[in-house]
Order: C-alpha cells, then structure tokens, then sequence
C-alpha cells in the first residue's frame, strides 16, 4: 500500500507555463501576478474603466443647427431618442473587455517566449568559497607535462557535501557548520581530476542536507541560466547552475533521490550518476547512504566521459561491440506533453547511431509490475472494471509512485536515524536555523517510518537490482526521460511540488536498482530544456558515457529538426495541448530481435481504417482494436522477456485475431516458435509478415528456421536479401559465414 505521505498527481499534469493561480514566493518581491476567482491577470494592466465615453447621438441636422433655447427641443430630436444606456454600456463594456483581452494575451505570449529565455548568472552568484589558490589542489605546470592531460584546462567545482582539504564541508547549510573543523582530506575523486589537468575553480551551493531535489526553497534563491524564472531543479543546483552558466566545464557532486540528476535536467547539462560503490562515497555527506552514489555533471559529453576514463569507472565497449537500445516508451507516456512530443527526435537519434536493428520498443513498468513482487508492498489496492486498453496505463502509475514511495522510505529512515537527533536539537535552538521544511521531513520520518516498512523498502532495492542483471543481457540500454518535463516556473509552487514528486518518480529506479544512469540534455530552439538519460547494467558506466558521447549531439540535431516541423505544421507551443500518450498508440519499434524496425517510426495509424477484423470485440471500432492489439503484443513482449514463450504465442495469436494485416504481429510470434523449437510454425508466420511487408526481422527468422529444417539454400537466399537491404546487418553475415564454413566442411569430408 502507498506510503500515506505522498501526494498524488494527475497523470497528465503537465509543466508548461500557464497563467492561472501563480502565487509568487515570499522572496521574489512584488506580486507579479494575483488571480480572481480563478482568472489571473497582470497587475501591470490598468483596470477596466468605468467612464463610458456618452457621446451626442441626435442627429447630424440637430448638431448643425446651433444653440437652441433652454427648454426648447427641435422636432427631428423628438423623433430620435437617445440609445438606451444600458445598450451603451454593453457597446463600452464589449470594446473595453476586447481590448484587454488583446493585451492580455500579447502579454501572455510574451511572458512564455521570455520564459525559456537564457539568464546571464555571475560566478559570484554560485560560488561559496573559491578554491583556484589553495595549496595541494593545482594541476601540474604545463612545462612538467610529457603530453597534454585529458583534463587539461577544465574549470572544476566542487559540490559543498564534498570534502575539500582545508575547507568546511557546509552539506547545504550553514547551521552544519557551526563548530565543525575544516576538512583534513579531500574526497577521493578530488585528486586525480585535479591530477589529470582540472583546474579547481569553487564550492558551489547544494540544498539542505542532501534532502533534494526541491524540499526546501533555498535552491530558489539562484536563477536557471537555461530558462528565465523557470527552477533550477534543487539537489546539487550550484553544479547545475555553475556548469549551465558556463563557469565551469566539470562538477564533483553526489546524486540520491535525483538530487544531481534533475537540476541537470533542468539547466540542460551532463551528468552522470555511477554505479553505486564504484567511487567511495568517505568524503561525502549523504543524506541516505544506500541511495547514495557519486556523480558527475559536465557542459559536454567528451568532458564527462574523459573524466570517468580518469576515475578509472568500470565498463566500455571496443569499436565492433554492439549497443542495442530499448525505449522505455511507458516512460514517455507517463511525461508530460513537450516531452511526448519529443519521443520521435529520441527515436531517430537512437536509429541514426545505433541503426534499426539495435532500437526496440519496451514497456518498462509493465515489466517491473510482473517482476519485482517487493513493489507490490508500496502500491495502492488496483482500481476494478478497467478495461483492457487501461491495464498498462494503470500499471505504469502504479510502478511509478511505488518506486518513488520505496525510495522514500529508505531516505527517510536513514536519514532519520542519522541526523534525526541534531535536526530537532538544531530546529529548537536559538540562533540556529533550518528551513521549515526539513524540521516537517524529520517529524515525518519520526511518526510514519517504521523499520519493518524500512526493511520492506530494502527488500524492493535488493529485488529490483537482481532482476535487472539477470533480464538485461550485456550490451543493453534502456532510454528513458530524466524528468517529465521542462522546468516548472519558479512562481508557481504548486507546479514546483507536482514536478518534484514525478522528478522522484523517474529517478526512483536508477536510485534503488544501484545501476549507472547519464543525463543528457535534449535542447529546444527558444523553449527550456528536456532531458533523457541512458540506463544500464551495473558496472557499466563507461559504455553510458560512450553511447552519450555519440548520442548527444544528434538528440539536438532530431530535436531541433522536429521542433522546425512541428512549427511549420502550426503545432507550436499553444496549438499542442495533451498528444495521446504512447501507451495509446501503437509502438515505433519492433518488439525483438535484430531485425529493422517495421514500419518505422510513423506508423501510429497503421490498421485504424480496417473493417471486420477475426477475433474483434463486439462494438470495437478500428481504432480501439488496433489498439487492443497492441496490447495484446506488450502482453506478448513482456511474456516473452519473462522466458514464458508459450504464453508469448497466446498472446501474440491474439494481436493478429485482431489485426491480422499487421506483420509484427506474425514476426514476434515466430521468435517465439523458434525460441520453442516449432520451426515449422517459425516459417510460416515469417512467410504471413513477409506478404505483408518486406520485414528484415521476418526474413532473419525465416533464414533461422529454414536453416534448422536443413534449407541451406533457402536460408542462404533469405541472409543474402538482408545483406542487401542492410549490407552492415551483422547477424546476416555470421550466419552466411556459418553456412559456407559448413558447405566447405561438408566437402572435405566428401572428397
């Protein structure tokens, strides 16, 4: 069951600028914008008159006429009276209301355009102490290098939880600092950055006590340069801010709950999160140490990858090693509308470095629903008389708040029974101050956490890390948003809160798995950043860092080119409102194996105008049994990477019941005969896809199952056709090569 302390959230709730109900926070001055009974407007805006102009409205004669005696009237004025003054004021009122609705909205616009608008942010804004002269922490002179330094030149900050020899490890607030000692030592990974020619610029500022991202407002105090009056995201938001403003190139941080990986998001950076153990985290203040990790922020992503090869992370792939890429598109789903939108750049990106064989769709939560059972703990009773299309929807909100709610738990135990003590003796203390905020998290973590809960909690992160190693095989990344959308608006609390707890949704996994995740920006021309991140095996840093290496800049050339199509299609930013969410539109991606994609990525309306489809439900229409089909196929998909291909077959049999004129269908369900060994049943189902459509994955298979059958010369013709289509088709080629090696074989032993 939910943890009671969690707010729920709309699942559509999205994080776009609107003008209705902004409350401005106590700091940020004058009122910018007050709301009346739900209508909000500028203060700035006069307020409609109450002087309607009464002009004359007799007759033009009469007006010519002259000066009339007092009391004497003409007889043209007798026959026109003067219009009603109710129907005056009606006429003013009209064309006053137009014309405040016209500023109004020119306002509006304006307020979103200078919304996402960059911020210039000074360095003494971030930084707290500046380390550039402090004896021990320079990179060797330039005339005692043999050769250039990987670092070379790379302004360095240090976040405030990380030990620097000779200064006061601050952990986000000042009242942690009250009668504690410089630091004697500095955090490991100090050193040999710094070694590798990192030039040691500052501390930068991190929110209180490791408990962000966005617990407490203090992070609010400094400006997002990515987006003017947007949040910087909280957590390690001096990094963030530091790197974004560009007054460094590389930070030392620590990541928890997403505390280095949402204000990334925010400010369009780098980051990485390693593997948790792999970097010591002696030398750091955490909040929670099972959630802890060290982590990395950087301005590109040669910089971040140059600095894990100099922390000496675990992993990397040689030149012929193959990525295949799995798209979280629940995730997408579960996002808000920008980031929907922006589901088809992340698509192509993947497709252009890692070609079509290498990118699968994946509904990641449906998998976590019928594979980690600890999570069963943290999820509220399921609704009753959903409908099938809503099953996977439905799960996804409920994997999503249950991470997030497991990974409270932990956080708040731990840091409970940690500091639990000094934050209530510091919040009663005269003279000595924490955010209101931290003192609420302490009282909470006191009256609602109890160990047996805690233990459940770990039991979660113990599954959900086993489960992961053992279903990912080497090689694999997932592809997944950092957070649902774009910085909210500072102002807007109420925004600033719902972004929190779906930010905690999304790191939730990556947190309680232990795995590596890297955070790589996804800019939009003249709006804020999004982000996606790249997720895989533990111990896998340096393969992250080498995907995003590669990724990042043609995730901004996609994104730009979509943005540029979507504005000629007039699908700006106030004409896209709430797109179908992906889990109500059939997949971009093929299902398995290393065949192409089928159909690419625009077939989101394959099948809708069909009739009579075998198997359909009474009363479904075209649209619904397409999409009941596809559900039937993630049913299939999540069968099949459970080792259940039997129940695959049922399931993907249904899917073609119900559009029997889609070959993924009949392609999907070959893998799974083959993975049965009814290579028969193989064959003619990649027969079916292939009538349909000329499927790399259905000639893959068919060569597959032909050349168990003993079709030699069949399976040959069908491997030589891949080549054809793909000359780099790695899988085509091995077996090619199998085939001749054999034949030559098979003729040695007959002469």
């Amino acid at each position: 069951m939910t943890d009671s302390s969690l707010p729920k959230r709309d699942t559509d709730s999205d994080f776009d600028t609107h003008d209705g109900g902004k409350v401005p926070i106590s700091h940020a001055g004058p009122p910018v914008w007050t709301s009346s009974c739900g209508a909000a407007r500028s203060v700035e805006e006069p307020e409609p008159s109450d002087d309607v102009p009464t002009a004359h409205y007799g007759s033009h004669a009469a007006a010519a006429a002259g000066p009339k005696p007092v009391g004497a009237t003409s007889p043209e004025a007798r026959k026109t009276p003067p219009l009603p003054i109710w129907l005056l004021l009606l006429v003013g009122g009209a064309a006053a209301g137009t014309l405040l609705l016209i500023r109004h909205l020119r306002r509006r616009r304006k307020d979103r355009e200078e919304m996402g608008a960059p911020v210039r942010v000074r360095g003494e804004e971030v930084f707290l102490q500046l380390l550039r002269s402090l004896p021990g922490l320079q990179p060797p002179p330039s005339d005692q290098q043999q050769q250039p330094l990987p670092l070379g030149g790379r302004l360095l900050v240090v976040s405030d939880r990380i030990d620097v020899s000779g200064v006061q490890t601050r952990f986000g607030s000042d009242a942690w600092l009250l009668g504690r000692q410089p630091s004697t030592a500095s955090h490991a990974a100090v050193q040999p950055l710094v070694a590798a020619g990192a030039q040691p610029e500052a501390v930068v500022p991190s929110e209180e006590l490791g408990l962000g991202p966005l617990l407490t407002t203090s992070p609010s105090s400094l400006p997002n340069p990515a987006g003017r009056g947007r949040i910087n995201g909280g957590g390690e938001y001096g990094a963030a801010v530091a790197v974004a403003a560009g007054h460094a190139e590389l930070a030392l941080t620590v990541d928890e709950l997403g505390s280095a990986r949402v204000p990334a998001a925010c400010c369009g950076v780098y980051a990485l999160r390693s593997t948790s153990g792999v970097l010591p985290l002696e030398g750091a203040s955490t909040a929670s140490h099972s959630l802890a990790a060290a982590a990395l922020m950087a301005s590109d992503p040669l910089a971040l990858l140059r600095a894990g090869e100099v922390l000496r992370l675990p992993g990397g792939s040689s030149r012929g090693d193959v990525v295949n890429y799995l798209v979280a598109e629940d995730y997408f789903a579960e996002s808000g509308p920008r980031m929907r939108h922006m589901l088809p750049a992340v698509i192509a990106a993947v497709k252009r470095w890692a070609g079509p064989d290498q990118a699968q769709g994946l509904s990641l939560c449906e998998w976590l629903y019928h594979k980690v059972g600890a999570l069963r703990e943290f999820m509220e009773q399921p609704a009753h008389g959903d409908g099938e299309g809503e099953a996977a929807a439905r799960h996804s909100r409920a994997v999503l708040e249950a991470l997030a709610c497991a990974a409270e738990v932990v956080q708040q135990w731990e840091f409970g029974q940690k500091y639990g003590d000094w934050v209530e003796s510091t919040a009663a203390a005269a003279g000595r101050s924490l955010p209101p905020e931290v003192a609420a998290f302490q009282r909470q973590a006191r009256q609602q956490v109890y160990e047996a809960r805690y233990r459940s909690a770990q039991a979660v992160m113990h599954e959900l890390s086993n489960s992961i190693r053992q279903a990912l095989q080497d090689g694999y990344v997932f592809v997944l948003p950092t957070t649902p959308g774009e910085a909210p608006p500072s102002a807007d609390m109420e925004q600033v809160a719902a972004f929190r707890q779906r930010s905690l949704e999304f790191a939730a996994l990556a947190t309680l798995a232990g795995v590596p995740q890297v955070t790589l920006p996804l800019p939009v021309p003249g709006e804020a950043p999004l982000s996606v991140s790249l997720m895989s095996l533990h111990k896998k840093d340096l393969t992250l860092l080498q995907a995003a290496a590669k990724l990042g800049p043609l995730l901004a050339e996609e994104a730009a080119r979509l943005s540029a199509e979507q504005a000629q299609q007039g699908a700006g930013a106030d004409s896209v409102a709430q797109p179908p969410a992906s889990a109500a539109s059939p997949s971009q991606f093929s299902a398995h194996g290393n065949g192409s994609s089928s159909g690419g990525g625009s077939n989101g309306g394959r099948g809708g105008g069909r009739k009579g489809k075998k198997g359909a439900k009474a009363g479904a229409g075209p649209v619904e049994q397409t999409l009941l089909a596809e559900r039937k196929k993630e049913d299939g998909n999540v069968a099949f990477r459970g080792g259940k291909f039997e129940e695959a077959v049922r399931h993907y049999s249904a899917a073609v019941q119900l559009d029997p004129n889609n070959p993924v269908y009949y392609a999907n369900r070959a893998l799974a005969y083959l993975k049965l060994g009814q290579y028969g049943l193989a064959e003619e189902d990649c027969n079916s896809a292939l009538n349909l459509e000329l499927n790399v994955k259905a000639l893959l298979r068919r060569g597959s199952a032909r050349l168990v059958q003993g079709n030699a010369e069949g399976a040959k013709a069908d491997f030589k056709q891949v080549l054809a289509l793909e000359p780099q088709n790695r899988q085509a080629r091995e077996e090619l090569t199998a085939i001749q090696q054999m034949e030559q074989q098979l003729e040695v032993a007959t002469y």
